[in-house]
Order: C-alpha cells, then structure tokens, then sequence
C-alpha cells in the first residue's frame, strides 16, 4: 500500500477546486469525447418573395456522457458522530445539488427523472452500514433518503465501501460503476478498508473520495481512490466547501458534451444578416459571418436564430442560406450542419418573346406586326411591373421601338407598322430586354420575314392606231396592244410576250408600253423599235401570250393577245 501511496500526486486544495468550478477540470478534456455534439440549421419559411426575408434555426443538440453511456452511482455517506452539525448539514445540501446535476445531465431537464438508464442509490455508515435507497431513476427518492441521514456514531469504512459495492454488483452489466465516498475521520471500527477498495475496483468501480478536516488519514483514503489521485481525491477543509466539491465530482461523471465550442456561420452573399442571437453563450457578427461562442455545452439544445433578408439583385430560384457552417471544441468533435434552400419568387430571371417566327405578306397598306414578351421568374412564374423595352435592330423596319411594362401574366405587348413598297421586303430581327437587377440586360430576339408572294395582275389592251383615228376598231385588226401591269408590292413589275408558235420572249417591259404586234408564221420572230407613240413592234409566228413578272419572281398568268391576220 505504501509503494501504491508513494504515486499519489498531491491531494486538491480548494483554491483548485474554485478554478475547476471556473473552466472545465483537467481530466473532462479527454472524457468529454464521450459527450456528442449534432448541428442541424432549419429555415422557418420554404417560399419567400424576391427582397423577402427567412429566419433561420442553427442548432446544437448535446448529449453529455452519461447521457449517452449510463452509469450506476453509489452515494457512500458519513454519518458518524463527527459529522454532526454543520457538516451533516452541508453534506445533505451538497450531495441533493449532486443528484440534480446527475437529474439533469440525463436527459436535459431537472425533472426528478434520472434518464436514459442512469440510476444513484446511497449508502451510509457509522459504526455499520446500511443501503439506504437502492439504485433508482427516482431522484425525489435519493434526495429523500439524502435528507433522512443522522449524525451519530464511529466510523466503518470497510463496511461502507462492502455494502456500496454489493449495490453496484447488482446493477445493470452495461453501465459504467461509480462510487462516490464522502468521510470526515479516520476508521474507529471494522478494520483497513483498503482491500474492500481494492475489490471493489478490481470489479470496475470507479471510486472518487471526499476527506473533510481529514490530515493524517488522508492516505488511506487516497489508497481506496482510483488512481490518479488528482482526479479521484479531493480535500475539503471545512464542510462549506463540500458542495462545490460534489459539484466538481459531478462535472467528472457527467462528462460534458463539449467545451470551447465555436460555431462560425457564413451565410450566402445573396443575403443580409440581422437580428442574430443565441440561446446560450455570445454571438458577434462581422458583416454576413456570425460566431457563436460557448463555454460547455451538456444535455441540452441551443439554437442560434437571425434573419436572412434577400438581396433582390443577386437574383432568385432555389438560394442555399447558410452555405458553409464550420464546428470546433475542446475535444475535437466533428459536427456537420444541412444546408437548406430558400425559394425565392417572383424576381425577374428570364424574357421570351413570340411568336419566335412569323410570316407576313406585305402590300395591303397598314400592315403591321405585334409580339408579345413574358416576363418570368426562376420557377416560371410571371412577373409583374418590369418595364420591357423593344427594338427592331435590323432588317426592313430598322429604328422602330417601343416600350411596355408587364401585366399581372407577366405580358406585354410591341406592333409596328411595316414598310411599304420593295424596301419594306426582309427579315426583321426584334428584340426584347429588360433589366435584371444586378445591372445587366436580359433579352430574347425573334424574327419576322416580310414578303411578296402575290403575282401582279397583267392586261393586254387593244389601242388604237396612232395615223388612224383616236378609237381601235372592235376587232382590232391593226395589232396596236396597250400593255400594263399593277403589283402590290413592286410599282414597276415588268412584263413579257411570248409568242404561242415559237420560244421567243420579248420583255420585260414596264407597264404603259405601247406595242404593234404582227403575225409572220413564214418569219422569224423579232423585236424593233415601233414609229411614233409605238413603243415597239413585234413579229411573231402565232399569237401573244402576255405576263407580268414582279421583283420578287412572282408571274403572273398569261393573257392571250391576238395577233390580228393579215390582209387579204
């Protein structure tokens, strides 16, 4: 026993004890990896609006150890003669503070409930020992049997440590066996408790000890403690002290979820942060990064809540709050948060424009054209109140403009007239824009063709003979033939005479062109400038078939112009 005492380290003073009350004691750091730490982050809204604003939950779920890992602890309380007084007194308050930590590190809540498989039971002693109250859940009952203690008689620590150890013997296999012994004096009967220690050790108990007023017995009680001494022994020189020893004993059972804990929340650029605050411990805010400090953390759940408010020109569709949350403690537990997305409606993403093709037949005057554009969100959504402007960048109708702004179905509306004539012919390239919100433009372009594809309307019309008279006989029998021709698009469409018998093709020529046509089948057929106000005169084998051919390649069907015979 005296090799075993020589390495004891140096019992706890009590200006130890109010720094291990202070910050976490030396020998939780590596114990408290059995406390977990889990994150989750929730949005309180799924929907928001474009500038709308999502509050949102960073929580901590902690479990301490024991929370976790349930144990059986045996309260072994002096109640010798000694004790009487103050000291029975303050020893029943601190052991009851003990049994609420044990309560409340269980499950979270000091609910009279030891949770989760923990159990305490108390044994005392005096000149004997008794097992006042089995291992129980029941913590109203502990603190009862706690409260019932009176102070009278020697002191048998054999006793006590063989009675705390036969309630610990009998407990659940899978929990872990504490037993924490408070004494004030030397043994008076019963013997050297060192070998029930010993046995009850060896059997897997853990035995932490309380010496009060104890000097030259406090060896012995070191021997009985599991080594190291400087997490197992602790010295109270006056029972004032024996609370916040229990409480340092109950820190150690416990075994804190965490400590050191910081959590640094960055939360996305498309937001604004405001209204940060915290359940438990500090939070500062550095522009959209927020960091949550606290000390320890045990069973219990601690949120962080602000409000994210959206930033309209970073757009909308499905934004991810918080993208990155990082964790770190003490113990180096490793937590991961979800990164929850927000919809955010309603902010103008997109622009189409219809129809994307069109055809128009130019020549009725007033013709025009009219698109439509949609104004959309990320989700598809219309959206109201954008302005959209319009152009025509290229094509025939280049320069016309206008301007809308969209209606509750997201639409509005651009006609513009066409040009008439040859020069209205073509491919207009239309375009609408509006502005996002972050600056740029958002366009959509769509095409229309303006054409001519109605063939002119021809006339071969008989004319009379310049040296004869101002009237054409009926039959025409001199050949003088006025030609016209009239399109919609195209004001000087050209037209052509075919001759029936033959290939030849004289034209084009424009519309008022006077002609003398003549019938040679003997001949061939030919073209030469006509004598006065006739045009030209054309020989033919056969008749005159007459068309008229406009700028866009339409021809027209052909008139017959008869040749008149020759004379007899």
């Amino acid at each position: 026993m005296e090799a075993r005492r020589l390495r004891r380290r140096a019992c706890v003073t009590v200006t130890a004890l109010v720094a291990a009350l202070a910050v976490p004691w030396s020998g939780q750091a590596n114990a408290a990896e059995d406390g977990t730490v889990a994150g989750d982050k929730t949005l309180g809204a799924t929907d928001i609006q474009c500038g709308g604003t999502v509050p949102v939950t960073v929580t901590l779920n902690a479990e301490t150890g024991i929370a976790g890992n349930p144990a059986d602890i045996e309260l072994v309380l002096d109640r010798s003669g000694s004790m009487q007084g103050a000291p029975i007194a303050d020893l029943k308050t601190a052991a009851k503070s003990f049994v609420d930590i044990i309560d409340q590190a269980t499950d979270g809540s000091l609910d009279g409930v030891i949770a989760n498989g923990s159990r305490v039971g108390v044994t005392s002693f005096a000149a004997s020992a008794s097992a006042d109250v089995g291992l129980t859940g029941d913590a109203a009952a502990v603190k009862s049997a706690i409260d019932s203690l009176s102070a009278d008689g020697n002191t048998n620590h054999s006793a006590a440590i063989t009675t705390a150890q036969g309630q610990l013997a009998g407990s659940v296999p899978g929990n872990a066996k504490k037993m924490v012994i408070m004494t004030d004096g030397e043994t008076t009967t019963g013997g050297d408790a060192s070998g029930a220690a010993a046995a009850a050790r060896g059997a897997g108990t853990e035995i932490f000890a309380i010496g009060l007023r104890v000097t030259a017995f406090e060896n012995e009680i070191k021997d009985w403690t599991t080594d190291p001494d400087d997490e197992h022994y602790f010295f109270a020189p006056n029972s004032s002290q024996l609370q916040q020893i229990f409480g340092t004993i109950g820190a150690a059972i416990v075994v804190p979820a965490a400590t050191g804990v910081q959590v640094v929340d960055t939360v996305g650029p498309q937001f604004s942060v405001s209204g940060a605050a915290v359940s438990k411990g500090n939070v500062t805010q550095s522009g959209n990064q927020l960091t949550w400090t606290i000390d320890e953390l045990r069973t219990e759940s601690v949120t962080l809540t602000f409000t994210a408010t959206h930033l309209p020109a970073a757009g909308g569709g499905a934004l991810a709050v918080n993208p990155g949350v990082a964790y770190s403690d003490a113990e180096a537990h490793t937590v991961t948060f979800p990164n929850p997305s927000v919809n955010v409606h309603g902010c103008a993403a997109r622009i189409d424009v219809e129809p994307e093709h069109a055809v128009n037949e130019l020549g009725t005057p007033g013709q025009t054209h009219t698109v439509t554009a949609k104004v959309t969100d990320d989700f598809g959504d219309p959206v109201s109140g954008v302005d959209v402007s319009f152009a025509v960048p290229s094509g025939p109708n280049t320069g016309a403009a206008g301007s809308g702004t969209t209606a509750a179905d997201g639409l509005t509306g651009f006609t513009y007239p066409g040009t008439q004539g040859l020069a209205g012919l073509g491919t207009d390239t239309i375009s609408g824009c509006f502005t996002h919100a972050d600056g740029t433009p958002r366009c959509d372009d769509v095409t229309k063709d303006w054409v001519d594809t109605t063939p002119p309307v021809v006339t071969c019309t008989p004319t009379n003979n310049p040296s004869g008279g101002n009237v054409p006989p009926a039959s025409n029998e001199d050949g003088f033939y006025l030609l016209s021709a009239t399109d919609a698009v195209d004001p000087n469409p050209q037209v052509y005479v075919r001759d029936t018998n033959s290939a030849a093709v004289f034209g084009g020529f424009p519309g008022g062109t006077k002609i003398k046509l003549v019938q040679a089948p003997g001949a061939t057929p030919s073209q030469k400038a006509g004598a006065g106000n006739v045009d030209w005169k054309i020989t033919l084998k056969g008749d005159a078939l007459v068309s008229a051919k406009d700028a866009s390649g339409n021809e027209s069907q052909p008139v017959r112009c008869a040749v008149p015979p020759p004379p007899k």
